[in-house]
């Protein structure tokens, strides 16, 4: 009997998915770390060659390049460096350091696993990656041997690493310390704490208190940004808080944390006083041309990519510029020529500055920051803020107002007095004090107002489009470091402070055609070894439309071939230009005539350059300038070195004009059409971006009837000869204020012609001379204009127009006074013009006239003398008590 079992044997299961995503974990992290090692091992094999001599000085020049990779400066320097023993420097000194910058010292072995994890946690709450990891030993490392310190990459940090516990095998823990110690930039040009005690406090290490320890502790983190000299708010804080450190670690006493931390800051001062100021890097003159632009590139290496002296001077760097060598070399001589420059008021000289650029690139071709260099001196081409005056005017009022729209180059606006409030409860009022044509200018354009530069105008301009607009497109359109307190309506005249370097960027967009390019004077720089080390990020932006752009250009076009900037010209090239002068505080200077600054701004199609001239201060109220403005000294300057710039290059003889801009005629008393009525000598055309060209038609112009024998009288029914003119309307107008010449004659007579009557009237009478036989009546009558009365010299001053045939003929004035029946005459001598005025004094006996109506006529005498020819129209004054 057959019967049938089962199979008892192991049964083949199929693996959860659950071991198999575990057993990818697994592989996936062998892996990673199996790759990390392999990429560890080769980033360690590319670590720099283990040499100790490193940790002492090892120098190599750099060289600096102009814009045609020309060698046209060695930089190597004497390092401010003053080495030290352990056994020179104070127990405080090194705990505190060791506080601040890496408390776990003496326990790890040059890498802290502990502040490595807290880093990274930190990093992952904060969503960043700001947190630092590096301990003193790293930092050593970093400075001593990797060629680019600035770099953060991965590479770097695993180098580093591997220095660090190279140099942890090789020394103690007190030497690695004192290496740092002797090494470490601290600011000033200064490595090592021995240098850097004597840099800020004049002192050596054993003479130094807790808190300037603390100052000095807390400087490695940013030298610059808390660098006491630059930054002394920051740098007090920044003491404060390491000496909060102190306190913590048992360094000092709570009350001496309390007593320090409240301790005057006033190291710099006491430096200042002592030693002139903080001790500088001694930078060789050898090859060393063009000094004032190789300061600018150091500082741009120093802030901007923060390398320090020591690499900058002695690290074999390549330093590849902008400059232009044939307009540095311009510049620099103009400002060594004396005849460039106005006679100071003593031995001290009229300083001045100059920054060209080119605006396409935002390259700096050339900069100059004084008369006679000095040391890491003085840079005015970007040190020195200095209020800019009217060059500040197309940059924060006219080209916001064009790129706002509604207005044009052609739009009118009144040149009156005008005042407003000036913020601290009383009235202010801007004035036309560096204008070509003195006095009110009356109803003028933007385009005039530019070429004249009318302050009155700018103010009511940036009134009308709104403070905050200006300030915002000049600050953030064109980049000039503006502050709230800038956010006035004097911003018109140019009352904030900025740099030559400030206003060639912000005029540089409109050369570019609207477009702001980021303003530098390193183009790259290459290690030792070859290795491109530096790239500048330069941003391109268009910040305005093209057609706000080429307007503005067109206008200042207009400034320089009609207005203040005449003498900027050269040949046929189109340059556009802007003067400006300030003015002198009345507080402090009363009525004295004088501009502490003079500017001119000027640009063709592919240069910027801006000149200014001034006294670097006045402690005694006598250094600022005399008759020194925008157009002439420093236009003189720019002109001189634009020449050289311009010299071998094409003539560009207009700037590139964009597709949106109009033209068309407008009235340019009103800034709107012609209307029938508008005078054909105040009709003109102009350009304009698309729509905003008027459209509609002018109504300032009206007529009135007036008396044709009293042309300033207006006629009544009763008047027998009457006459129709045309008239400016402008009610709003002062009636005390007087009209400027061109508009004058178009005044509306406010007096009503008197009616005919059988009695006769003082001003129809006529003078008693005229009534005989020797009246000529080939001549013809003297035409008089409105009387103007000067109550405080009791003189009247009348008007009179004399036909081109009678000029040299001798002219007969009478006057009939209040309450007489007599009519006096006075001989006057001929005129030289068509246009003249005579003053006759209406005081009898030194006392003042009596109140009622003084009637004038006026007749021209025959040059043979034997008669006069008929009276003019009489013209009547009226004084009251």
């Amino acid at each position: 009997m057959s019967s049938s079992r089962k199979s008892t044997g192991p049964r083949h299961k199929r693996p959860s998915k659950l071991r198999i995503v575990s057993l990818s974990i697994v592989s996936l992290i062998i892996l990673a770390v199996i790759g990390g090692g392999i990429f560890v091992g080769i980033v360690a094999a590319q670590t720099p060659k283990w040499d100790p001599s490193t940790l002492s000085d090892q120098q190599q020049t750099s060289y600096v390049y102009d814009k045609n990779n020309i060698q046209i400066a060695q930089l190597h320097g004497v390092v401010n460096r003053e080495v030290v023993q352990s056994s020179q420097i104070p127990d405080l000194v090194k705990k505190t350091f060791v506080a601040v910058e890496d408390k776990r010292f003496y326990q790890h072995f040059g890498i802290d696993p502990v502040r490595i994890i807290g880093s990274a946690l930190n990093d992952i709450r904060s969503g960043s990656a700001k947190e630092g990891a590096s301990t003193i030993t790293i930092q050593l490392a970093r400075n001593a041997f990797i060629e680019d310190p600035t770099a953060k990459t991965l590479t770097r940090k695993i180098q580093e690493a591997v220095l660090a516990l190279q140099l942890e095998h090789e020394y103690t823990k007190d030497e690695i310390l004192t290496f740092y110690l002797n090494k470490i930039f601290l600011g000033e040009s200064s490595f090592g704490i021995q240098a850097a005690a004597k840099t800020y406090f004049g002192e050596d290490l054993d003479k130094l208190t807790p808190d300037q320890i603390a100052l000095l502790a807390g400087l490695p983190q940013a030298p610059s940004q808390y660098n006491p000299y630059v930054h002394p708010d920051a740098a007090k804080n920044r003491r404060n808080i390491v000496l909060g450190v102190m306190k913590d670690a048992g360094l000092i006493t709570a009350s001496e944390y309390n007593q320090y931390k409240d301790a005057p800051f006033t190291y710099v001062d006491t430096m200042k006083k002592q030693l002139g100021g903080a001790q500088k890097t001694t930078v060789s003159t050898a090859n060393y041309k063009f000094p004032y632009f190789i300061d600018y590139v150091v500082e741009e290496l120093e802030t901007t990519y923060n390398l320090t002296p020591d690499q900058i001077y002695s690290g074999g760097l390549k330093i590849y510029t902008t400059i232009d060598t044939k307009i540095q070399g311009a510049a620099e001589a103009a400002f060594a020529d004396p005849s460039n420059f106005p006679k100071g008021f003593d031995k001290t000289e009229i300083e001045g500055a100059m920054t060209v650029i080119d605006p396409t690139s935002g390259g700096i071709l050339a900069m100059v920051g004084g008369r006679e260099y000095t040391t890491r001196g003085l840079n005015r081409a970007w040190q020195s803020k200095r209020q800019p005056g009217s060059t500040i005017k197309p940059l924060a009022v006219y080209g916001p107002a064009i790129e706002k729209g509604g207005y044009f180059p052609g739009t009118v606006l009144d040149d009156m007095p005008v005042s407003y409030n000036g913020g601290n409860g009383q009235a202010w009022a801007p004035t036309d004090f560096d204008t070509i044509d003195k006095g009110w200018k009356g109803l003028i354009t933007m385009r005039y107002a530019l070429e004249d530069s009318v302050n009155v105008y700018a103010v009511k301009l940036l009134n009308l489009i709104g403070v905050d607009y200006g300030w915002k497109f000049a600050k953030d359109n064109l980049g000039l470091p503006l502050e709230d307190k800038d956010r006035v309506l004097s911003l018109a005249l140019g009352t904030p402070e900025v740099s030559t370097l400030d206003m060639a960027s912000a005029y540089g967009v409109y050369a570019n055609n609207g477009v702001s390019v980021t303003s530098h004077a390193i183009v790259k720089v290459d290690d030792s070894k070859g290795n491109t080390v530096i790239t500048p990020k330069i941003l391109k932006n268009r910040v305005m439309k093209e057609t706000t752009a080429y307007i503005i250009n067109d206008m200042l076009r207009s400034v320089v071939t009609d207005g203040t900037a005449y003498s900027a010209q050269i040949g046929n090239w189109a340059i556009a230009g802007k003067t400006g002068t300030t003015s002198l505080d009345p507080v402090k200077y009363g009525n004295k005539s004088g501009n502490p600054d003079a500017w001119f701004a000027g640009y063709t199609p592919n240069i910027t350059g801006i000149v200014w001239m001034g006294y670097d201060s006045d402690p005694d109220g006598q250094h600022y300038l005399r008759n020194v403005y925008g157009g002439s000294y420093p236009a003189q300057i720019w002109k001189k070195v634009m020449t050289v710039a311009l010299q071998d290059q094409p003539v560009q003889t207009k700037f590139e004009r964009p597709d949106g801009i109009v033209s068309g005629q407008f009235d340019t008393k009103s800034g709107l059409l012609p209307s029938s009525l508008t005078p054909s000598a105040f009709i003109s055309t102009e350009i304009a971006a698309q729509g905003d060209l008027p459209t509609r038609v002018s109504d300032v112009w009206f007529q009135k009837d007036v008396d044709a024998d009293h042309p300033t009288l207006l006629a009544t029914a009763k008047t027998k000869n009457v006459v129709t003119k045309t008239f400016l309307n402008l009610p709003n107008r002062n009636p005390s204020w007087p009209w400027p010449p061109n508009e004058a004659p178009y005044r509306p007579p406010t007096e009503v012609a008197p009616e005919p009557s059988t009695a006769p009237d003082s001003t129809t009478q006529t003078p008693p001379d005229t009534n005989n036989s020797q009246v000529d009546p080939t001549l013809p009558s003297p035409t008089l204009g409105q009387i103007v009365y000067d109550p405080k010299t009791y003189t009247a001053v009348i008007p009179m127009t004399v036909p081109a045939d009678n000029v040299g003929d001798s002219t007969i004035f009478y006057l009939q006074r209040s309450g007489q029946a007599t009519v006096e005459s006075f001989a006057i001598k001929a005129s030289n013009s068509m246009k003249t005025s005579i003053s006759i004094s209406l005081a009898e006996n030194g006392k003042p006239p009596i109140p009622g109506d003084y009637v004038f006529w006026a007749a021209f005498q025959n040059r043979n003398g034997s008669g006069v020819g008929p009276p003019s129209g009489s013209v009547k004054l009226t004084i009251t008590d």
